[in-house]
């Protein structure tokens, strides 16, 4: 009973390891993204250059990050992305600036699917392990349980993440609306 506990942990414990090691990444590049998208859509050349900027910096973070995570895969968006908001953080016009960080956009949408397929692939291995666990022994369905409600509440603070970032955009246009 105890090997199958312990083996239990110890897959347990690799599945939030590798979720929360990837976690500051993803954020980090989510963090990136936002930040393309305002640089994007903004109307004023200099807000344009100081929102690539950011996205730049952020997506600088992230390359760091990158070598904690394991997500290899992730590091041609990363180098494409770093390259397409240098040129975008400092660009000839206000349409090249735009062109500039489309692109940036797109490799960060593509950093965040290899993210997304990467931790899930971790996850399906784990998963799919030939453990088995009586379902019977209540040690073992408290922690099936524990696992869920970790993951239901991982949703919930996703869904809260997008509706602060939204307020906060919201927040940021009203300011720029007030100073101009």
């Amino acid at each position: 009973m105890k090997p199958n506990f312990l083996l239990l942990f110890v897959f347990m414990s690799a599945t939030l390891f590798a979720s929360t090691k990837c976690d500051n990444t993803y954020s980090s590049a989510s963090y990136a993204l936002n930040h393309t998208k305002k640089s994007f859509s903004s109307k004023n050349f200099d807000h344009q250059k100081y929102y690539a900027y950011k996205a730049l910096e952020a997506l600088e973070k992230v390359k760091n990050q990158i070598e904690v995570c394991g997500c290899e895969k992730a590091m041609d968006p990363i180098l494409d992305g770093i390259e397409n908001l240098e040129k975008a953080s400092d660009p000839k016009d206000f349409k090249m600036g735009r062109y500039y960080t489309k692109k940036a956009f797109g490799d960060i949408q593509n950093l965040i699917s290899e993210l997304d397929m990467y931790t899930q692939g971790i996850e399906q291995v784990i998963n799919s392990s030939k453990v088995s666990i009586d379902e019977n022994n209540s040690e073992e369905v408290a922690l099936r349980s524990e696992l869920a409600a970790i993951k239901s509440q991982k949703s919930k603070l996703a869904e809260e993440q997008v509706r602060l970032l939204e307020r906060q955009k919201a927040i940021e246009e009203q300011i720029n609306k007030t100073g101009s």
